[in-house]
């Protein structure tokens, strides 16, 4: 669980959903309350203290920086069909959410009806996320934010995908169907990914260092924090890391205002959107 909480803060999901179902069994087989008191304060304390620690020490003035605007019921559905190899949007994307919904009810009642008490878990760690965004709507939300909780689904779901398997031919039959589709989804997504790469920054990068006009590489953006991150780092894999600049907005302002326009800026700009059907805003300095 310390890892877990290292690794990446959503774990408290997680460990949350351990500690549910460790009340749940300990209060019904434990024959003794003190027996099971004992039980729980040595399986979690070394992590309840370690995070406390890590919480006090790096987490708690940790500010969120700006991010784009979401809509919450594209995004669970964004969230739910990617679970199942589906696309990101369109109605396809709402048909594999509502298939992935109603998998994961259907499993979670089996459970409950084998008196199989893992579901207290699953539920907990699948329902904690929504829970909390009903009780409070966070400024910002991205489908990474779930991952925990998708990859408990996906243990979660073998345990039907079994039962199904049982059915005879038919449940065979329907099983293999299912497989094959998800399957085909992550795999295209995965093709991609192996082609495409995560972003093809050094890509864009090459791209500009090969057709600037000068010996040097200027680039800017309408976003600094996180495009001059991006050229920063990359840069050092191109061939003349040294002349390959990334210029801020408040520099160029600087700038152009010291030379009463006669800066020569930068070469390149690289938009930050989300959305790519919005075209560049066009902005003058006076």
């Amino acid at each position: 669980m310390v890892l877990g909480f290292l690794a990446h803060l959503e774990f408290a999901v997680c460990f949350a959903g351990l500690f549910v179902w460790s009340l749940w069994r300990f209060a019904h087989y434990r024959p003794k309350w003190r027996q099971g008191v004992l039980d729980l304060f040595a399986l979690f304390t070394v992590p309840i203290v370690l995070m406390l620690v890590f919480y006090f020490v790096a987490i708690r003035r940790t500010e969120l920086g700006a991010g784009p605007k979401y809509q919450l019921a594209p995004l669970l559905i964004k969230t739910a069909s990617y679970m199942l190899g589906g696309p990101a949007s369109g109605q396809a994307a709402g048909i594999v959410a509502l298939l992935a919904a109603a998998a994961i009810c259907m499993v979670l009642i089996w459970l409950m009806s084998n008196r199989d008490d893992d579901w207290i878990f699953y539920a907990v760690v699948i329902l904690a996320p929504l829970g909390l965004i009903a009780i409070r709507r966070p400024e910002q939300l991205y489908v990474r934010y779930f991952m925990i909780s998708v990859a408990t689904s996906l243990v979660l779901l073998p345990s039907g995908y079994e039962a199904l398997l049982r059915r005879g031919l038919a449940g065979l039959g329907v099983a293999l169907a299912l497989l094959a589709i998800f399957v085909a989804g992550n795999a295209a997504k995965t093709i991609n990914l192996l082609r495409f790469g995560r972003g093809q920054y050094l890509s864009a990068l090459h791209f500009m260092e090969i057709n600037s006009d000068g010996r040097e590489v200027v680039i800017t953006s309408d976003h600094d924090f996180r495009n001059g991150m991006l050229v920063n780092y990359y840069k050092r894999y191109l061939e003349r890391p040294d002349q390959t600049h990334y210029l801020d907005g408040a520099t160029l302002h600087e700038e152009y205002v010291l030379t009463k326009g006669g800066s020569l800026g930068a070469e390149w700009l690289i938009l930050h959107r989300f959305d790519l059907t919005k075209q560049a805003e066009r902005r003058l300095w006076e």
